[in-house]
């Protein structure tokens, strides 16, 4: 049995060591959606840009003493905000003419990259293994006879309101944020986080969340006119999730 006292995890080290925990779910989705590295280092590299410049309302002097560039970077970094950074035209347009190599056949990848010459193999592939990973294009067959096969009935669950989705999805990582920083930095303030994973029949879960739900509305409800008769109270929030577990979650 060790003798040696327990040291206090360095500040520093503390620092990235809840960064990186907080990236690995988003690097799970860049895995699934095969993002390229650079892709991904731009993403990173906009949204630290965004959180400083904009959220944090910084200078664009003080963006670059942050985040360690130069003055003309920055620049360049607010001129690439301002346009559609997001979706990229020449990405786009591969991806199209990807799908549109499709028939109805199943078609092996040498088929596929012989139909769009102009585009790296790789990327080919690269660009393929994400539609799988959407549900788009169905995979059949293993190593040298693998095949795909674009499915025709596919429709994608994004609706039109993918901007309000998008900014709910913002608020919920928010909430988890925000509960992150109280349990390690602010032990005074309430924050509880609790994960509880288990097994049921699927045609259950519906109802299970629903019932969740209103309890939870209920609860909180009654919590806060309490806070009010009494008129001294804090500002909470509480984020509900519900989902399906298999092995693409881990």
């Amino acid at each position: 049995m060790s003798t040696e006292p327990h040291l206090p995890t360095p500040w520093t080290e503390l620092q990235r060591r809840l960064v990186y925990a907080l990236l690995k779910p988003a690097m799970r989705l860049c895995r699934a959606f095969r993002l390229p590295l650079g892709s991904v280092e731009e993403l990173c590299r906009m949204a630290y840009f965004e959180e400083i410049r904009l959220q944090g309302n910084a200078s664009q002097a003080q963006t670059a003493l942050l985040m360690g560039k130069s003055l003309r970077t920055v620049g360049n970094l607010e001129k690439q905000y301002r346009t559609d950074f997001l979706a990229p035209e020449t990405e786009l347009e591969h991806a199209r003419q990807v799908e549109g190599a499709f028939d109805d056949e199943p078609l092996p990848l040498e088929t596929v990259c012989d139909a769009v010459p102009h585009i790296d193999p790789d990327e080919v592939e690269r660009i393929l293994d994400g539609l799988v990973n959407v549900g788009r294009v169905h995979l059949h067959g293993a190593n040298g006879g693998r095949q795909y096969v674009l499915d025709p009935s596919f429709v994608s669950l994004v609706r039109d309101d993918v901007d309000t989705q998008i900014d709910g999805l913002r608020h919920q990582l928010d909430v988890i944020v925000a509960a992150v920083r109280a349990r390690f930095f602010d032990r005074q303030r309430p924050a509880l986080a609790r994960t509880l994973t288990f097994v049921a029949d699927p045609e259950e879960m519906e109802a299970l969340g629903d019932a969740f739900v209103l309890d939870l509305r209920r609860r909180c409800i009654e919590a806060e006119e309490a806070a009010l008769k009494r008129k001294g109270h804090g500002r909470y929030a509480v984020t509900f999730v519900l989902t399906p577990m298999n092995d693409s979650n881990h």
